[in-house]
């Protein structure tokens, strides 16, 4: 009788642990057509990146640095309710990023604003990390000074939505000075 307990222990482990594991990404290749209207977005994020408010509030940022004392783990404790957080989305940049997100709501799910030093800078919603350093939608713009593109359609970590993320420099006199990253819902794309 004790194998048959012993054996049902190490099944309702296994399944717990089944249970508990993360699901696997599923991740779609992009397609021609969705490509086309990537390009259409990627021209627009290219185009608010270079906007003065937005140029403006980066380097206001960067004169700042981050948030003493925040990185990834103390903000993945923090709810999107946060006054920290909320600041993100109600200051002037914030809300104007919200003004274009809305404008194409079937289109968009999240723009965030980052500085030099990765740090946020204002967004739509919570992102899942604070500092976006060494994240390729981050490190490409900054970095290379180039426009950056998800390769496939995969679930976004902060919305859990299918979306194909782009990246833009944002620019002060040709110098990189921080990014706006753009994520596009992967339905609206395939559309």
């Amino acid at each position: 009788m004790r194998s048959v307990h012993r054996a049902l222990a190490c099944l309702f482990a296994g399944a717990a642990m089944l249970a508990a594991a993360p699901l696997p990404v599923s991740a779609d290749p992009i397609n021609d057509k969705m490509q086309k209207k990537i390009e259409v977005y990627k021209k627009q994020t290219v185009a608010w990146a270079a906007d003065p408010l937005i140029v403006s509030a980066v380097k206001d940022a960067n004169s700042k640095g981050p948030i003493p004392g925040m990185g990834n783990a103390k903000w993945k404790e923090l709810k999107e309710a946060d006054p920290v957080v909320s600041a993100f989305v109600t200051n002037a940049t914030g809300k104007q990023l919200t003004k274009w997100m809305e404008a194409d709501a079937k289109g968009i799910t999240k723009i965030v604003l980052s500085g030099a030093k990765s740090q946020r800078v204002a967004f739509t919603s919570m992102p899942a990390i604070y500092l976006g350093k060494g994240k390729p939608n981050f490190d490409t713009s900054m970095n290379d000074g180039k426009v950056w593109q998800q390769d496939e359609s995969k679930p976004d970590p902060s919305t859990n939505i299918d979306t194909v993320q782009i990246s833009a420099p944002v620019k002060d006199g040709g110098k990189v000075i921080g990014v706006l990253l753009v994520s596009l819902t992967a339905d609206a794309l395939k559309k």
